[in-house]
C-alpha cells in the first residue's frame, strides 16, 4: 500500500484509568522510557505514515494530561481530540465523527506503544484490499473452557487467535457498522464490523505489541524500548 496515494486515519482510544495499575494517573499517561505511553503509540503511526489524520479519544477530565503532552512533545498541530463515551463503543463512534475525509480507518489502543510498522503495514494493507486488516498473534498457552456447571475441556489452540490493535477499515464501512445501536456482544471493533459485513480478514501481528494495563506490563515494555533501541 502506498500511503502517499491512500489516505490513512487512525483513532486512538486514550480514555482508560489507571485502576489496575494502581496510579492515580491514568496509564496511557505514564512515563515510559522518559515519554508518556501515548506519546509512544502515536510515533509508531507517524512513522509508518507521516501524513495520517489523526484523533485521540479522551475522556474530558484527562484534557490537563494532553495539554501538556503538546507542551513538551514535537506532534503535529492538526491531531484532533474526541470525547470519550460511557463504553469503548461510543468512544470510538465518537472517534469516529471527529475524523477527516480519509479511505481507511484504524482504531487502536494508546496503551499499545509497539506496534510495529511492519504490523501497520500488515493491517492497512489488508483493509484497503478487502475491506479489514486484524492484527492477531498464536496461542502458546494451553486454553480449558468452562461450561455452565464449572467442568472444563480441552480446547485446540492451533485454532484460536490473540487478536490486537490496530483494527482496520475501510472507512466508509466501518462508519456505517458504527452508526447502528450498540450490541453487548460487541467485545471489538471486528465484531461491530461483522455484524454489517463479510469476516474480517486477519493479518501477522507482533509479539511485542502488548497491551500496559498492570505496573509488570510497563516494565515489560521499558525492557522492550530498551532492547528495541540497542541500549
Amino acid at each position: 500500500m502506498d500511503p502517499q496515494r491512500i489516505q490513512c486515519g487512525i483513532v486512538i482510544v486514550a480514555g482508560g484509568s489507571g485502576s489496575r495499575m494502581g496510579s492515580d494517573m491514568p496509564k496511557q499517561f505514564l512515563k515510559l522510557a522518559g515519554k508518556p505511553v501515548l506519546v509512544h503509540t502515536l510515533r509508531r503511526f507517524l512513522e509508518f505514515d507521516p501524513e495520517i489524520s489523526m484523533v485521540v479519544v479522551l475522556s474530558p477530565s484527562h484534557q490537563k494530561y494532553w495539554d501538556e503532552i503538546l507542551e513538551s512533545n514535537r506532534l503535529p498541530s492538526d491531531i484532533m481530540v474526541a470525547p470519550g463515551g460511557q463504553t469503548r463503543f461510543e468512544s470510538v463512534r465518537n472517534g469516529l465523527a471527529r475524523m477527516k475525509e480519509v479511505d481507511i480507518i484504524g482504531i487502536h489502543d494508546a496503551v499499545r506503544p509497539l506496534v510495529s510498522v511492519e504490523t501497520l503495514e500488515r493491517c492497512f494493507h489488508a483493509a484497503s484490499l478487502t475491506g479489514s486488516g486484524i492484527p492477531v498473534t498464536d496461542m502458546e498457552d494451553t486454553i480449558r473452557i468452562l461450561d455452565s456447571e464449572g467442568h472444563s475441556r480441552h480446547l485446540n489452540r492451533d485454532r484460536l487467535k490473540r487478536v490486537q490493535t490496530p483494527q482496520v477499515f475501510r472507512a466508509k464501512e466501518i462508519r456505517h457498522a458504527y452508526n447502528h445501536p450498540y450490541d453487548p456482544a460487541y467485545t471489538d471493533d471486528a465484531s461491530v464490523y461483522e455484524s454489517c459485513f463479510d469476516e474480517v480478514t486477519l493479518v501477522s501481528g507482533n509479539p511485542e505489541n502488548i497491551k500496559i494495563t498492570t505496573p509488570l506490563d510497563l516494565k515489560l515494555a521499558a525492557l522492550l524500548i530498551r532492547l528495541q533501541s540497542g541500549s
